[in-house]
């Protein structure tokens, strides 16, 4: 008798890690992608995305994070000596909401935040320093938290980030970001 309860208490410890509840208060975390960037007349050049953030889970199933995340991005054309090129930074306060609490977690993500951007395209005209300018943004998007143990997850994640520069930033506004990424989170 005591062997078949030690048989069944093996075969079902699988399942109850499985469906225990992962909702840890803290966790901080590092991103890296690959993006896609944007001005109102089409695309300006793609390139890595790197970033990292600090979240909390703040009632049940929402949480809230801070995050910047930085993205270099170029385009050359062949037939021509023009070249986009800049530097991309959003700053953002996130709201984040998990549907589930188990060990895969799907979640979407909104937020506002800061956009500061530095162009230094060429061949469009006479040679120029490079622009700087700095606005609003704001992103949306979602994905899903894995955790691997009770303290690291795994965060694959699509978003989309916006930014309004004006005219001062050498980019026709909006400046956007379309960004798949990867990121590794530490929860505690």
């Amino acid at each position: 008798m005591s062997k078949k309860i030690l048989i069944a208490f093996l075969l079902l410890l699988p399942s109850t890690a499985l469906s225990q509840d992962y909702r840890p208060k803290y966790e901080v975390f590092g991103t890296a992608g690959y993006g896609t960037t944007y001005d109102d007349e089409g695309g300006v050049g793609r390139g890595l995305d790197v970033g990292a953030g600090f979240g909390v889970r703040a009632i049940g199933k929402l949480g809230f994070e801070g995050s910047v995340n930085r993205i270099g991005h170029q385009r050359e054309f062949a037939s021509s000596p023009v070249r986009f090129e800049g530097t991309g930074v959003f700053a953002c306060a996130n709201a984040v909401y998990h549907f589930s609490d188990s060990k895969a977690q799907p979640y979407v993500i909104g937020g506002i935040g800061l956009l500061h951007h530095e162009d230094r395209s060429s061949g469009l005209g006479p040679p120029r320093p490079p622009l700087s300018a700095s606005g609003f943004a704001y992103n949306f998007g979602a994905g899903v938290k894995v955790f691997l143990n009770k303290h690291i997850s795994l965060r694959p994640e699509f978003r989309v980030f916006v930014g309004d520069l004006g005219k001062a930033g050498g980019t026709e506004p909006p400046f956007s970001l379309l960004r798949g990424s990867v990121g590794i989170g530490y929860h505690w």
